[in-house]
């Protein structure tokens, strides 16, 4: 049995995957399998990865695309190792970045999972160095508490880099694997429920390569449609929060606006998401309530509940009805008729 799994998920990167499944193979630590599966690649990619002979790799390939996170707990259900590192088929592994993060493992038991930084290059594999770029921004954060680390994804959102990860395996056998109604905050999702119950660390070194794509190309990269599945995916996310323990509630919100004097810390934490009133968060925060209400109705006020989902509008109403007045006023009735139709297609698709 190897001591370590490296698991990578593949997808249309047949330019990429070669120098990545080298990157592993040519690691100082050896004692580790790799274990790939393809999302249904249609450019060559599997024929790449075929074509790579090593006793290490073992592979599977979908026949059509499935979804990363379909693929990522194909991939995971498939490990030996003690450990798991995640590597992206267009990054690649540092020289040295396995070692270290093995001996850190081994050395600090109370630690689920370990962290490092990237190391950010362009698509021709050039060093990359935009200090206005989104990425350039996020990946940099000090070592913290496993609650400050909730705090933290709370108010800030998600600041680690998931190819720089190892965990132990028994980490994905007690919080669970991703969850493939995630697209853009599998990740997230994972280190929420990860700092439920472990402590983390991050190295202060670069140990992975990002590739920075062309054409804003990265599924993580901002764009209309993945900013809307962001916001969407952001209400699930912060429904781990409400099964925290009430003490551990109180100490990530204490002295925050939204604190409810003599209310329990799960309506504290609506208020506070209400407050935030991110995308993904007004929703959360009223449907929280609105449970909190069902289960008992002396817990909050109805008369405050139905001010704050008045007030808050969570899905736009009142801006649309504006803007429906506002044409019928200017006789472009048809434009009008279009909107009201346009509106209804974006939230009532079958």
């Amino acid at each position: 049995m190897p001591k370590l799994s490296v698991i990578m998920c593949s997808y249309n990167h047949a330019p990429f995957v070669g120098a990545a499944i080298a990157s592993v193979l040519n690691q100082s630590f050896q004692d580790f399998e790799l274990v790939i599966t393809d999302d249904g690649s249609r450019d060559g990619t599997a024929d790449v990865i075929r074509g790579i002979s090593d006793p290490r790799i073992r592979f599977h390939a979908f026949p059509e695309n499935r979804g990363a996170c379909v693929a990522a707990n194909d991939t995971l259900a498939r490990v030996q190792g003690e450990y798991v590192a995640v590597l992206n088929s267009d990054d690649y592994f540092l020289p040295g970045k396995l070692e270290r993060q093995v001996r850190f493992l081994d050395g600090h038991r109370d630690v689920g999972a370990v962290f490092g930084l990237p190391q950010f290059v362009a698509e021709n594999g050039q060093p990359f160095h935009n200090p206005t770029h989104a990425f350039a921004r996020i990946f940099t954060s000090e070592n913290r508490s496993r609650v400050a680390w909730l705090k933290h994804f709370f108010y800030s959102g998600n600041c680690l880099c998931h190819p720089t990860i190892m965990l132990r395996k028994a980490c994905y056998d007690r919080v669970g694997r991703f969850d493939p109604l995630l697209m853009q905050l599998p990740d997230l999702d994972l280190w929420v429920r990860l700092c439920k119950a472990y402590e983390i660390h991050i190295l202060p070194e670069p140990l992975t390569a990002m590739r920075v794509l062309d054409r804003h190309s990265n599924t993580s990269a901002p764009s209309p449609a993945r900013l809307a599945r962001s916001a969407w995916e952001t209400s699930f996310v912060l429904g781990h929060y409400s099964s925290l323990p009430e003490q551990e509630l109180r100490e990530i919100f204490a002295g925050a606006p939204g604190q409810a004097e003599g209310k329990s810390p799960v309506i504290s934490l609506a208020l506070e998401a209400l407050r935030v009133g991110k995308p993904g968060y007004i929703p959360f925060g009223l449907s929280l309530l609105h449970d909190c209400l069902r289960r008992d109705p002396g817990c909050f006020s109805y008369g405050e509940y139905f001010r704050l989902v008045g007030e808050l509008d969570p899905f736009t109403v009142q801006f649309f009805g504006r803007e429906y007045q506002l044409l019928k006023k200017s006789r472009v009735v048809g434009a009008a008729r279009n909107l009201s139709r346009w509106w209804r297609s974006r939230n009532f698709r079958g």
